[in-house]
């Protein structure tokens, strides 16, 4: 599966974007950050809805053992997730379209960012954004995977328990891969917007 490598400022939310921050700061000019310079920012709320996986390698495959997750996670899953396999704390589709994104994040030894639309219970739409971070315990491979999660709706509120589970299938999971080495989006123009160009008149609305 082909990932695009894109500019941290694709992030949408501000706590997924402070994550990412820290994980380049602590990475520095090495490949990867070490997992003991991690700290999760508890002011800020980040522990209810984070993971963190052990990366597991047994015969050219990678399956990630959550060492620990949140509270709200856990609702969101609609299981409990610590001393289990990631794979196993999704339905089987679920999981089959999350491990290529799991699977980037250490092969990259870079951040990726997802968007999963779904359903509550009641029928309310959300967005499930959600960043993976990969971290090592010492050596040039990813060892540690860490994962944050933010469900938010236009529709105000929603049920968070089983956001991820029953559904009829898999919905689109829409991933990229933040590349510090990526340039940032032009920002877009307005119709308020001057535009001075030799082959364009400059006008104004």
């Amino acid at each position: 599966m082909h990932f695009q490598r894109v500019h941290v400022s694709t992030i949408r939310s501000i706590r997924h974007v402070s994550l990412v921050r820290d994980w380049q700061r602590a990475r520095g000019t090495r490949e990867l950050p070490a997992f003991s310079e991690f700290v999760p920012n508890e002011r800020a709320g980040d522990l209810p809805d984070l993971s963190i996986s052990e990366v597991r390698r047994a015969g050219g495959k990678l399956a990630y053992f959550c060492r620990h997750a949140g509270s709200r996670l856990e609702q969101v899953h609609g299981a409990t997730m610590s001393s289990r396999l990631l794979s196993d704390c999704l339905e089987p589709d679920m999981a089959a379209a999350a491990k290529p994104i799991w699977d980037a994040c250490v092969w990259t030894k870079l951040p990726v960012y997802c968007i999963v639309p779904v359903s509550d219970r009641d029928g309310c739409p959300v967005t499930i954004e959600q960043i993976f971070l990969p971290y090592t315990l010492g050596g040039d491979s990813v060892e540690v995977m860490v994962a944050a999660l933010h469900a938010c709706s236009t529709e105000g509120r929603f049920v968070h328990d089983g956001l991820l589970r029953n559904h009829a299938k898999a919905p689109l999971h829409w991933a990229v891969i933040i590349d510090p080495t990526a340039a940032a989006a032009p920002r877009p123009v307005s119709e308020d917007t001057v535009i001075l160009d030799d082959r364009i008149p400059s006008s104004s609305r």
